[in-house]
């Protein structure tokens, strides 16, 4: 959530030119179904649902790399990341969004998002091609 509230509220300098979510969780409210996590409450000191990104998103909010799990009942994909890309391309934000169906949330780093994250940080000038062993 940090990381996609600062690509659509930093000032200036401090918003990041481009962004990569896995398996975020972009609207407060959620989850709404599942119930693998309690949806944030404000008033135990969580963010409100007017801070929720999909709301905040313009045409100024910079690219981004998103990673959604199907299964994922902590930050479920049609409720967080298929939002935020459907909210991203109603504004003209480009984005890529990758799925996987056989991992669980906390996975971390692996190469079923990772490796096209890669190709995409080379398509927005942020990285070099690979050296070839």
């Amino acid at each position: 959530h940090l990381a996609a509230y600062a690509a659509n509220c930093a000032d200036g300098a401090l918003r990041p030119r481009l962004q990569i979510l896995v398996y975020p969780s972009i609207d407060t409210e959620t989850p709404r179904k599942g119930g693998g996590i309690e949806p944030w409450y404000p008033e135990q000191g969580y963010p409100s649902a007017d801070a929720s990104c999909h709301r905040l998103v313009g045409p100024e909010t910079p690219p981004a790399f998103l990673a959604g799990i199907e299964g994922d009942t902590l930050c479920p994909p049609d409720e967080n990341t298929e939002v935020y890309m459907h909210v991203l391309k109603r504004h003209g934000v480009p984005y890529r969004y990758v799925t996987d169906e056989t991992h669980d949330h906390g996975c971390g780093l692996r190469d079923w998002w990772s490796k096209d994250c890669g190709i995409w940080l080379r398509e927005q000038g942020w990285a070099l091609q690979a050296a070839e062993d």
